[in-house]
């Protein structure tokens, strides 16, 4: 007998779902919102600091204060060696093998000692100090040289003419500055020559420390940008900060700068920028403090002059021109006549003054321009310094000026 088995239907079961919350949809997308844009800003953070020696120049000087992770206290572009100092204004540290940043785009190996366990340390050593020396260089940072040592015109000098020139140039000082260093360092050589690099800001650089040792009661009309403090976000944060200087005052970022060449001209393979705010202030005459400083610097010249005339040396001064000034038909049309005019201020008060005192000065402007007129580049694109070109070319010209006057070493021979 068959059995017919029969099954009951089985019914269906509907599930509902009861749908989010419109507060706890929107706090969902919310956050996948900020963690997207949290993600994009440290990929950014990381792009910025793999890449900035590649960003644009008034990005670079905005963000060197930046550190490369908030876990360190180094910085995007690391610290410079040379410190503030009560006697000279600034001193070089002892370093080997350093990399020194003059700026993102100059980058140098740098050695440096100190001279008889002095504290001031220079780009020479001790053992060349301890031969025979024919000559001795004071300057600023023209002198001490934002290239590789064996590029800088001081120590070219010495290949060209065989002669032992000691390199004492210390950056961001004055001709004050350079009479100290000379009385400290350099007399005790008596050396025959004494090569005195000048610059159209050091009238600026006397005041600047005589207002640091408290000499003068003298104030600027025309205060160096404060450098705001800086916060957190300020020193952490690259992202931050580039919004900052879009956003935010603009003053906050005046400090940094002013050392930056806004105005960019190319001809030929030429490719430079000019009119970096500092100029302006620094080599404007009609200031009362550069005024002050000026009557320093020549005060300072003056007392050298006879300090190296004593002994029989030959004090030889040389006035080192602005790109501006060697890339005139460049830069004119757009820093404009009337800043051009305050650069070649100085240069023409220096060499009245070389006239009036009887000084022996040399100017290697013209040199200069007539190799810059060939279509070669003597300064750095974003830099005021004299590439390793243009330091050669300065080298050459003084040892053509050596050539010329062989009586200088006459009785150190």
């Amino acid at each position: 007998m068959e059995e017919s088995i029969h099954t009951q239907p089985s019914s269906s079961v509907e599930t509902t779902r009861t749908p989010p919350h419109p507060l706890k949809l929107w706090a969902g997308r919310l956050a996948g919102i900020v963690f997207g844009l949290g993600l994009a800003w440290l990929l950014v953070e990381l792009m910025m600091r793999l890449f900035f020696f590649s960003l644009p120049p008034r990005w670079q000087l905005v963000l060197h204060d930046v550190r490369v992770t908030p876990f360190t206290d180094r910085k995007l572009l690391p610290d410079p060696i040379w410190q503030s100092d009560i006697d000279y204004l600034t001193i070089n540290r002892a370093v080997q093998d350093y990399d020194q940043f003059g700026s993102a785009e100059v980058h140098y190996t740098v050695n440096t000692e100190t001279l008889w366990g002095g504290r001031v340390a220079f780009r020479t050593r001790q053992a060349l100090v301890d031969q025979h020396v024919d000559g001795v260089a004071v300057g600023d940072s023209f002198t001490f040289c934002f290239t590789d040592e064996d590029d800088c015109w001081v120590q070219r000098l010495s290949a060209l003419t065989g002669r032992n020139v000691i390199n004492m140039g210390i950056t961001s000082t004055g001709s004050t500055s350079h009479q100290r260093v000379l009385e400290t360092f350099g007399m005790p050589l008596a050396p025959p020559l004494v090569i005195w690099q000048w610059f159209g800001n050091d009238a600026n650089e006397d005041y600047g420390l005589a207002l640091l040792r408290g000499e003068t009661d003298i104030r600027t009309t025309e205060p160096a940008p404060k450098v705001p403090k800086l916060g957190w976000w300020d020193k952490n944060s690259a992202v931050y900060v580039i919004l900052r200087l879009y956003f935010g005052p603009e003053e906050d970022f005046d400090a940094s700068l002013q050392f930056y060449d806004p105005e960019h001209a190319q001809k030929g393979d030429i490719a430079l920028a000019f009119g970096q705010p500092y100029l302006w202030s620094a080599f404007d005459m009609s200031q009362p403090h550069n005024a002050y400083g000026w009557e320093r610097s020549q005060a300072a010249f003056l007392e050298s002059q006879e300090m190296v005339s004593d002994y029989g040396g030959t004090l030889l001064i040389v006035l080192m021109p602005t790109k501006e000034q060697v890339y005139r038909d460049m830069a004119e049309p757009l820093v404009g006549v009337d800043h051009m005019a305050l650069l070649d201020e100085g240069r023409d008060r220096m060499l009245a003054f070389c006239e009036q005192e009887n000084l022996t000065c040399f100017d290697p402007l013209p040199v200069l321009q007539a190799v810059a007129a060939q279509g070669e580049q003597l300064y750095f694109t974003t830099d005021m310094h004299l590439n390793a070109r243009g330091n050669d070319v300065l080298a050459e010209a003084l040892a053509g000026w050596l050539d010329d006057h062989p009586d200088i070493f006459a009785g150190s021979d």
